[in-house]
Formats: C-alpha cells, sequence, structure tokens
C-alpha cells in the first residue's frame, strides 16, 4: 500500500483530511504550477462527484432493483474509467483535459 493511503486509512476522517491538505497545499497554492494544480482540482472535483453518486446508489440499494443498480456501478465504472484514459492523453500531449461541468468549476477555483 502506499504512504498515502495508510495514513488516509489509518486517521479518523482522513480522507477529509487528504482532501484539505490537498486543496490548500496544492490547488490554492500560486507557487505550484498552474497545469499541477489544475489536475489536482478536478481529481477532487470528480472525487466528490463520485462520492455523491456511490450514496445515491446507497439509498436506492433495494433488493427488488439489485440488477439495475449493479448495471448502473458498471456503467459509472466505464464513464470514471474512460474520463482518466482521457486526461491521461491529454497531460502526454500538455493540454488541458475538458470534461464538461468539471473543467469549469476548476477554473472557476483556479
Amino acid at each position: 500500500m502506499f504512504p498515502v493511503a495508510i495514513i488516509e486509512e489509518s486517521l479518523p476522517l482522513g480522507g477529509l483530511l487528504f482532501f484539505i491538505i490537498l486543496f490548500a497545499g496544492v490547488v490554492r497554492n500560486p507557487n505550484v504550477p498552474y497545469f499541477v494544480r489544475y489536475n489536482a482540482c478536478q481529481a477532487l472535483l470528480i472525487d466528490i462527484a463520485l462520492i455523491i453518486v456511490s450514496y445515491l446508489l446507497r439509498i436506492l440499494s433495494i433488493p427488488s432493483f439489485s440488477s439495475i443498480i449493479s448495471l448502473l456501478g458498471s456503467i459509472i465504472f466505464i464513464f470514471i474509467l474512460s474520463i482518466f484514459i482521457y486526461s491521461i492523453s491529454q497531460c502526454i500531449y500538455g493540454v488541458e483535459p475538458e470534461i464538461p461541468l468539471i473543467s469549469k468549476s476548476v477554473r472557476m477555483q483556479i
């Protein structure tokens, strides 16, 4: 396991602490290059969106709809994997990844 993951799992509210450190230390720090701040903020916003979607799926996890919930989980996984691959390929070319809604919010934060 990575040291960050060990710390995040061992501390109570470790995820929130990691979020605050990453947001304050990287995204809001003008000494960090813009490209790194942009991608860090984009990763944080995608993580927030995933947390909200996972809570919604837990709320909707009614046993009679388990196959639909499972299908939604698979679709979300493929969608996030596509965003990940797209973002990495854009970063390799030195271009800001344009993800609808997320990229606009990132520019407002930076």
